[in-house]
């Protein structure tokens, strides 16, 4: 009887086995390529640190023109470019966008009514330009500035890409570059570790207790104020489980000299502080310098705007944010992009600079609070289909208290050269001819620094001044371009 029936079973039982097999071994596979894509215990290479609520949740060249006039009352915000499905079933989402059509060789045909393209001054394509540190120093999150003394090189800083170590231990590798033949911008020797010393913090707990397992600097911005350069990184916090640190750049680094001994201000790491309350993980935080020299630091923009002003110890005065928040909520509702309510954010990508909106070779141009203005890149950040998009904007805002929004992008920054993501993708991951390419995503470029061109330029300038934007592409390969600052500014809308 047992003989017989025993057939029966297999038949029924079989296939309903092999179905769960195929289910678990999907749900491995998936599994792998979400860790793929983070690294050293939680980090997310290209955005520095996932956040809580982000570990919940699996042309032609042109002339500056002027600001646009505030005058046109049917000015409205434009909608993002990028678009989401309101009722995708998936847990990732899905990402819906315009149609980016390409050449016949290739290249992006970029939709100007929806992105503003940028175009480099010095390569012959007018595309962006690769930095490299040698094929042996895989590197993420670059930065530029000019060499203090030597008018043909500039100082690179970029993380250590680990992925394959995972050791826990971050490092930030330092260079003099030169422009090479072939537009490039190489190290002339091998890159050095800079020796930024390890912070100490006993503060990340539950589910952020890995973090206490990473040292070392992580995500580095090296930009300058108006006396010298500095970094901001990430690191082990005494006040939540990942805080953000100042320190002078030139006591790091041999290429200063002298210059390094007047260092008087945050010679040291020193731990930064904000209004509260604390997120467990802060990133992304920037300095800005007002018209008389003193120092803030500016930590958020979205939900609100949070900035204070920055004693020398680290702390902090009130928040200042409060006193221009009216205008600015109208102004920023008005102007920009509105995320979804998941798989996407607004968040702060580089260091500020001061610009003035006329051109230095005009001789009636006079810098004054009525056209000069503190400038940033934010970002607008998309995660669909396990694949990150970031679409960057420009914001001014007053250089003296209150330091109110003044302008904001319409339209996110295309830097010419970015492309439509495929297997020809310059990335380990999408070059094998099986990996699945997201369907209508670009590559993933990350702007993570802003900085002058020109030696002996420091933190101001004009529209006709060169900047050099340094971004990561793909978590694989660190890359920047040199465009007219006035570029930037072309379809801003004034507050």
């Amino acid at each position: 009887m047992l003989v017989n029936v025993f057939p029966r079973i297999v038949t029924v039982v079989g296939p309903l086995l092999i179905l769960i097999y195929i289910f678990f071994i999907f749900l491995h596979e998936r599994s792998t390529v979400e860790q793929s894509l983070s690294w050293a215990g939680g980090f997310d290479s290209h955005d520095t640190i996932n956040t809580p609520s982000e570990l919940n949740d699996p042309g032609v060249l042109q002339d500056p023109l002027p600001l646009p006039s505030n005058n046109n009352e049917h000015d409205t915000a434009p909608t993002s470019p990028l678009a989401t499905h309101p009722s995708s079933p998936s847990n990732q989402g899905q990402l819906f966008l315009p149609a980016v059509a390409t050449d016949s060789e290739g290249n992006a045909i970029v939709n100007s009514s929806i992105w503003r393209e940028v175009f480099s001054v010095s390569t012959a394509d007018k595309k962006y330009f690769s930095i490299s540190f040698g094929s042996n120093f895989p590197s993420l999150n670059p930065n530029i500035i000019p060499h203090p003394h030597d008018e043909s090189r500039w100082i690179v800083v970029a993380q250590h890409e680990k992925s394959k170590i995972q050791d826990g231990v971050f490092e930030e590798f330092v260079c003099d570059a030169s422009f090479q033949e072939d537009g490039s911008l190489t190290c002339l020797e091998p890159p050095a570790i800079l020796p930024v010393q390890p912070t100490n913090g006993n503060n990340c707990k539950g589910r952020l207790e890995h973090f206490s397992l990473n040292v070392g600097p992580h995500d580095m911005r090296v930009f300058y104020g108006p006396n010298g350069p500095f970094s901001i990184f990430g690191s082990q916090s005494a006040h939540t489980c990942f805080g953000l640190f100042v320190q002078d750049f030139r006591p790091l680094v041999n290429d200063f000299g002298l210059e390094a001994l007047t260092s008087n201000l945050f010679t040291g790491a020193t731990e930064l502080q904000r209004p509260p309350p604390w997120s467990q993980v802060e990133k992304n935080w920037f300095l800005f310098w007002d018209i008389l020299g003193q120092v803030y630091v500016h930590h958020d923009i979205e939900p609100e705007r949070v900035f204070a002003q920055l004693l020398p110890d680290g702390a902090l005065g009130p928040n200042l944010a409060p006193i221009s928040a009216d205008s600015d909520k109208a102004c920023m509702a008005k102007y920009m992009p509105k995320p979804a309510p998941v798989n996407e954010n607004l968040h702060q990508a580089t260091n500020s600079l001061s610009i003035t909106l006329c051109k230095r070779n005009d001789p009636s141009c006079q810098p004054s609070d009525e056209n000069t203005f503190i400038m940033t890149i934010f970002q607008h950040k998309f995660f669909y289909d396990l694949h990150s998009i970031y679409e960057p904007y420009v914001m001014l805002f007053q250089q003296g208290a209150p330091f109110a929004v003044h302008a904001v992008s319409r339209k996110p920054i295309w830097i010419h050269g970015r492309g439509v993501l495929s297997h020809d993708t310059n990335a380990a991951r999408w070059k094998a001819k099986d990996a699945y390419i997201p369907k209508g995503h670009t590559e993933m470029f990350y702007v993570t620094s802003m900085n002058w061109k020109a030696h002996g330029q420091r933190y101001h300038g004009y529209v006709d001044d060169v900047l050099l934007l340094g971004f990561g592409i793909e978590d694989s390969q660190t890359a920047a371009i040199d465009i007219l600052a006035g570029d930037l500014l072309q379809d801003v809308g004034i507050c």
